[in-house]
């Protein structure tokens, strides 16, 4: 989990099943589909489509995606300085190295200045976390399909509903006033200072939607369940006999982590 999740979902782990009991012990930091490809014996990717296709079928998608237009309409403006090329003009303090370097460029035309300006953008960590949540949503059509027949099968999700989520987030993703910001995911850092702000309602259901990707079966546990083959849970009923009998040996959650054969604690 990243720093948005305040609580260790282990805590209330005591009626779950042997799989989601091994979930809610996941290490604070651990990203979902590694550990997922770990706890279930599955590739990365598959993993990831699992996810993703998860996502598109909650709650917390519909929601995001029926509050968007509020979201967009509001997004907050952000100001960094620029260097600017002028020509017989001074649009602010003259960066002088750059200067140089473009009249020199230039055949030594002295009319030249590189010029240090203010630009307004909407290429904020806010506004990317929107925008990179919303081509999240739209790729899990892609996701659908490139899902093996047996884990959709077992998945068992609305496929239709699905399309229709993936669709209207492609949509989204050609507006206008999305053209120009970044997809790229924020760092942890910004992600954690977004989420503390909180300034207003409005980003709300981004918020609940971002605390739902972290930890994608939090709330749902049949989900990730209903995934799982017969043999595969009676290895994680063995291994969550040991994680229990640790605990109890030493007072302490035992937080799960992916190592290079597998899941591992202590």
């Amino acid at each position: 989990m990243n720093p948005e999740a305040t609580t260790h979902p282990a805590a209330g782990a005591a009626n779950l099943s042997p799989s989601s009991a091994l979930w809610s012990r996941r290490t604070p930091g651990t990203e979902a589909a590694l550990f997922a490809s770990a706890l279930l014996g599955i590739t990365i990717s598959q993993a990831e489509d699992l996810i993703s296709v998860t996502l598109a079928s909650s709650q917390e998608a519909s929601d995001f995606l029926r509050h968007l237009d509020q979201a967009v309409g509001s997004m907050k403006r952000t100001t960094a300085k620029v260097s600017q090329r002028c020509v017989s003009a001074i649009r602010g303090p003259v960066l002088w190295s750059e200067t140089v370097t473009a009249r020199a460029s230039a055949l030594g035309n002295e009319d030249i200045f590189v010029c240090s300006v203010l630009s307004r953008s909407f290429d904020s960590p806010e506004n990317r976390m929107l925008v990179s949540s919303v081509f999240s949503l739209s790729r899990a059509q892609i996701a659908l399909q490139s899902l093996p027949p047996d884990l959709l099968q077992r998945l068992s999700v609305d496929q239709e509903h699905i399309g229709q989520v993936s669709d209207l987030a492609r949509r989204w993703l050609s507006d206008p006033r999305l053209s120009g910001i970044r997809t790229q995911e924020p760092s942890q850092r910004e992600r954690a200072r977004v989420m503390r702000s909180r300034r207003s309602n409005r980003l709300q259901p981004l918020f609940k939607f971002r605390e739902l990707a972290l930890n994608p079966f939090a709330h749902n546990p049949a989900a990730l369940d209903s995934l799982v083959n017969p043999q595969t849970r009676k290895n994680h009923a063995e291994l969550l006999q040991r994680v229990e009998a640790t605990e109890a040996q030493t007072g302490r959650i035992q937080e799960l982590l992916c190592g290079p054969n597998g899941l591992q604690f202590g």
